[in-house]
């Protein structure tokens, strides 16, 4: 199985690889690719080496810094943030932690990634995934807290070929050997991104459920984890993410941490 495992994630790798040589091949001859943060041009990535090295890979401030709850940055020392303070929407989620906020150039970022396709992005975003989890819980067995992917909405793989949580989860578990357990299915392919957010928890709430295939396979094999890891790309109005966790809390997974991206703050 070991033997297996390695030429799957070799092939997986050599598939990535050759993804981004292309996007750089043709980024390249109509030489348009430029950070989004400082400008300069590059190859195929819409940043640059030393943009991503200061403000993505450098940039996990934890602690008191943070809202314990849905993880958004804090200007004063309280622990929680006002909308946190005022009504708790997250009750199923533990606890929240948002890698960067969704302003400036942040935006297209995440814009090129997600709407344009950019999958260049996609080991950049799996490395700065991996390096925030190991600064959250340092030394803890990569086996002990697996990571469960917010899955697509109905018809996206189909029509588009890929979904970019999927891909990054899939990066995380070839590259860094953390298991993935893909235990949601989402039941609605109605798009939240035009809904206020008394719609977006309305839609969320009935959204999602448990992939009653894989849960049967992971409950056979006796390792239905006490705690999970839900990963998504940006956080708005939390809507999502705490369905999710619901539906996992309903399995009988205890507790629930949420890595996201993004946070819209």
């Amino acid at each position: 199985m070991k033997v297996i495992e390695k030429i799957k994630s070799a092939l997986f790798n050599l598939r990535l690889f050759a993804l981004s040589f292309l996007h750089a091949a043709f980024s390249a001859s109509l030489a348009r690719e430029s950070c989004v943060c400082c400008g300069k041009r590059t190859l195929s990535m819409p940043v640059c080496p030393e943009c991503a090295e200061k403000y993505l890979l450098g940039f996990f401030p934890l602690g008191n810094g943070r809202c314990r709850l849905c993880g958004k940055i804090l200007l004063v020392g309280n622990d929680l943030c006002s909308s946190c303070r005022e009504k708790r929407l997250l009750c199923h989620a533990d606890s929240v932690f948002p890698l960067w906020p969704y302003r400036l150039w942040m935006k297209g970022l995440l814009f090129e990634w997600k709407m344009g396709e950019n999958r260049s992005i996609s080991p950049l975003f799996a490395e700065c995934v991996e390096k925030a989890i190991e600064s959250l819980w340092p030394g803890r067995d990569r086996n002990a807290i697996p990571l469960v992917p917010v899955p697509p909405r109905l018809g996206k793989l189909r029509n588009k070929g890929w979904d970019q949580i999927e891909e990054l989860c899939s990066i995380i578990h070839h590259r860094y050997k953390r298991p993935i357990l893909r235990l949601l299915k989402r039941v609605s392919s109605q798009q939240q991104k035009k809904l206020d957010r008394k719609g977006r928890l309305l839609l969320g709430s009935s959204s999602y459920k448990e992939n009653a295939k894989n849960l049967k396979k992971v409950a056979k094999s006796g390792s239905l984890p006490v705690e999970a890891l839900l990963l998504d790309d940006v956080m708005t109005t939390g809507a999502t993410v705490e369905a999710c966790a619901g539906v996992l809390k309903g399995m009988g997974i205890r507790k629930v941490q949420v890595i996201t991206l993004f946070i819209v703050d």
